[in-house]
């Protein structure tokens, strides 16, 4: 028992820190924190977020950690400049479009998708096991036959997690948390109106057949449509950016 209560108290603390570190990184992308910016004392932001010191010390070291924040003895806890952020990180590309996605970010994100999405498509093409072509299949079906958006985003995120594994290139692989935080917050802007859009599907479907046809062009190609049509309705619902 007493091991459960310490473990729990432990899961406890680990998500209040975790809290902490996303609502302080959320105004920091935001800008409610400029870059040079010194924090609020410890004592009056563990105050304002109602969090123990600890766990103040805690969200600090995690965003320092991707890069948002420094501290020095001198100076305080600094927000760092934006080329110092990772801007890869799945929480720091999340908490990007919490206040929604801006037109520019919009535009860079899909410059990222450009550069890594159609050459996946003809590499699982070309390298695809029969089982990777299974899954690429199961995976559109699912989204071929979802009743809801939500149900519709879950299975357009593991069809496209299912061509960047059938690449098998391990160093694309490594960036999968990355790249599926990318998905995740197209998906997010792109859908923003809680609707199953018709042609979906039907590009999907451009995408999915060469690919098990073992085309790598026509993959490429279908990947690159499919890109345009998304970056476009992404476009539609973003805001503009700020002065």
């Amino acid at each position: 028992m007493a091991r459960s209560a310490s473990r729990s108290r432990s899961g406890a603390a680990q998500t209040r820190h975790s809290q902490a570190a996303a609502l302080i990184g959320q105004r920091i992308v935001a800008g409610e924190w400029a870059v040079g910016m010194a924090l609020p004392t410890e004592a009056d932001l563990s105050r304002e977020l109602d969090v123990s010191r600890a766990s103040l010390r805690e969200a600090i070291k995690l965003l320092a950690g991707k890069g948002l924040l420094s501290s020095t003895p001198r100076r305080g806890t600094i927000v760092q400049p934006h080329a110092n952020w990772n801007r890869l990180d799945v929480d720091v590309l999340v908490w990007q479009t919490s206040g929604g996605a801006t037109k520019s970010f919009v535009k860079d994100l899909f410059e990222l998708r450009r550069m890594i999405e159609p050459e996946a498509a003809a590499l699982a093409a070309l390298r695809a096991t029969p089982e990777q072509r299974a899954a690429i299949a199961e995976t559109f079906e699912a989204m071929a036959n979802a009743e809801d958006i939500q149900l519709s985003i879950d299975a357009d995120l593991a069809f496209h997690r299912a061509i960047v594994r059938a690449t098998n290139n391990v160093l694309l692989a490594a960036f999968q948390p990355a790249i599926e935080a990318s998905l995740a917050v197209s998906f997010k802007v792109s859908r923003a109106g809680n609707v199953l859009l018709p042609y979906t599907v039907p590009m999907h479907r451009a995408v999915a057949e060469p690919i098990l046809a073992g085309d790598a062009d026509g993959a490429r190609k279908a990947m690159l449509a499919l890109l345009d049509r998304s970056e476009t309705d992404a476009e539609s619902a973003a805001v503009e950016d700020k002065n």
